[in-house]
């Protein structure tokens, strides 16, 4: 069995053979995915899935469907045996209408000139690929300079904004049909455009080029737009009316981005590594996609075809997460949920899926809108709040967990090394209490500013920060935070999943200034004792433990503790 990696073109993996694969790639069949496309009211269609689900194929699929060749050759026979092709009524539509195929995948670029820049060549291969049909055209001087200056990449930021337009126009023109727009990640130069500076730049050119493309072109028959971010209507979409948008959150089009569990069955049974079942669940599905189960394709085609079938991150590595890791290491606000997240609670946010990425900074909803539709998280249920959803989140997957741990690991690590994080852990668990605090105030020195602290969440803030920092345990541990036990809530516990180790307990507390410090740390300590916190240890079979009462202080930190305190060394 071959599968295609990384292969993107879909005449590549319905025709390629060669003498070591004479039957061809295996391929699962989204054709139908046609069906419905045609069947779609809107005329911009607007799809979400995050890196790596299928999304460019489905386009190159489209391509090979509609147009009567692609590249200069025929489209035909390429559907044969496929889904689609039972489907008569659909079939008739097969090589009918003109294409123009962009993808914006590769805008990812430092700059706005180089952005812009990039756009221009994309355009001008769009224009050179139809060149033939626009030289029959016999067009006036004014327009034919127009065009020159398209292809000679000279034209004007004004004249490009209007270049699809007028490609469409030119492509009814010679056809008598109206052309259909395919548009691929044209989301991603505005993800670049923000981490590098030029987003509102980059912003106002992609609304005026949508607009004259998109906004009442009567020379369209249909455009259809894939992307991992749902970008507020208002950036970049503005007046545009009739267009839909279906995002991870909805029923349609489900099946046809990922792998259904179905289908990953069918290809695990093929390949006759079915004792891997379970283990291929746990490591790449997980993700709910309108109510539907589906596994990450990257990782299960990589799986497959990896001759010692290593269960491994593949999906993960294969793009810069460099957004993901300025979120989850630069805000606060979140780093306590993620610390949940990744010790396996289910949390409860608010999803904005307009997102405005110059006000992710700001704006918390969005910034787990974008987390949720670019694979980082998924959800289990959700109810309407308003104009958004209350949605219950998790980590989909063993994959996506080992990159969050990670994350965090390399971001606690700062100028040290994981062999410092490791011994940090380690002081912990094995209750070398001085050598913990001195190391605990290290951390806390060097990963925030004493100003990312606010009255709004002082306490919160620091038992975010401290989960975050035990999260390396949790291989180990079953880490709990608010928790009932005894008389009270706890802030957090370190369960040990062997019950011979140490079982820990952390109550933390937030002072305004220096001087209560000790006071406020053994406070704290009182109140684990006082409210039986141990309860939840003693339930466990946990005899050894340590309480710890921890007092902060902007970037000071006291603790104050007892039990069983090993000798430090």
């Amino acid at each position: 069995m071959f599968l295609p990696i990384g292969i993107d073109d879909f005449r590549k993996l319905i025709t390629h053979k060669s003498p070591s694969n004479p039957d061809g790639y295996e391929y699962v069949d989204k054709s139908l995915f046609i069906k419905e496309i045609i069947d779609e009211s809107a005329e911009v269609l607007v799809l979400l899935r995050p890196r790596r689900f299928g999304k460019t194929l489905n386009l190159s699929m489209l391509q090979h469907f509609f147009a009567a060749e692609v590249s200069g050759e025929s489209t035909a026979g390429l559907f044969d045996g496929l889904a689609i092709s039972k489907e008569s009524a659909y079939m008739d539509y097969q090589g009918k209408s003109p294409i123009i195929f962009l993808t914006f995948k590769d805008i990812k670029v430092s700059s706005f000139a180089s952005c812009i820049k990039m756009f221009e060549e994309i355009i001008a291969q769009a224009y050179r690929e139809h060149r033939k049909i626009i030289v029959g055209l016999n067009l006036p001087k004014d327009e034919q300079m127009y065009v020159d200056a398209i292809l000679e990449k000279k034209a004007t930021l004004e004249e490009l904004s209007f270049s699809i337009k007028r490609l469409t126009e030119l492509l009814r023109q010679h056809y008598n049909v109206e052309p259909i727009l395919l548009i691929d990640e044209y989301d991603t130069p505005l993800q670049m455009a923000y981490l590098k500076g030029y987003y509102q730049e980059a912003v106002d050119f992609m609304r005026n080029l949508f607009s004259a493309g998109l906004k009442g072109n009567r020379f369209i028959q249909k455009a259809v737009l894939t992307g991992i971010l749902r970008v507020a209507k208002e950036s970049l979409f503005s007046g545009i009316s009739n267009v839909k948008i279906y995002s991870v959150l909805d029923k349609k089009y489900t099946a046809y981005f990922g792998f259904t569990e179905q289908e990953v069955d069918k290809l695990i049974c093929k390949a006759e590594l079915t004792e891997y079942s379970e283990q291929v669940k746990r490591w790449y599905n997980g993700y709910n996609f309108g109510k539907t189960t589906i596994y990450n394709p990257w990782s299960i085609i990589n799986f497959l075809e990896n001759e010692e079938h290593n269960l491994q991150t593949y999906w993960v590595n294969t793009s810069d997460n460099k957004l993901v890791e300025k979120l989850v290491t630069t805000m606060p606000e979140i780093q306590q949920d993620f610390a949940a997240l990744i010790a396996g609670d289910v949390i409860e946010q608010k999803i904005d899926e307009n997102i405005v990425f110059s006000g992710l900074d700001k704006n918390l909803d969005a910034v787990w809108s974008l987390l949720l539709l670019s694979g980082y998280l998924t959800w289990n249920s959700y109810q309407l709040s308003g104009t958004k959803r209350l949605c219950l989140l998790r980590l989909p997957n063993k994959e996506v967990e080992g990159f969050y741990t990670d994350t965090i690991e390399e971001w606690i690590s700062g100028k040290h090394s994981t062999q410092w994080y490791s011994k940090f852990l380690a002081d912990l668990a094995e209750g070398r209490v001085a050598a913990f605090e001195e190391k605990l105030q290290t951390l806390v020195t060097q990963t925030f500013s004493y100003h990312d602290v606010s009255t709004r969440y002082q306490e919160s803030f620091y038992q975010g920060l401290m989960l975050a920092f035990v999260s390396g345990l949790k291989d180990s541990y079953v880490i709990k935070s608010n928790k009932e036990s005894g008389t009270g809530r706890y802030d957090i516990a370190l369960i040990p999943k062997d019950p011979k180790r140490l079982g820990i307990i952390i109550e933390l507390k937030a002072v305004p200034n220096l001087e209560g410090l000790e006071k406020t740390a053994t406070e704290a300590l009182g109140q684990i004792k006082n409210h039986q916190y141990v309860a939840e240890l003693v339930a466990h079979g946990i005899s050894r433990k340590v309480l710890m009462g921890i007092a902060c202080a902007g970037k000071k930190i006291k603790i104050i503790a007892t039990g069983d305190i090993a000798a430090e060394v």
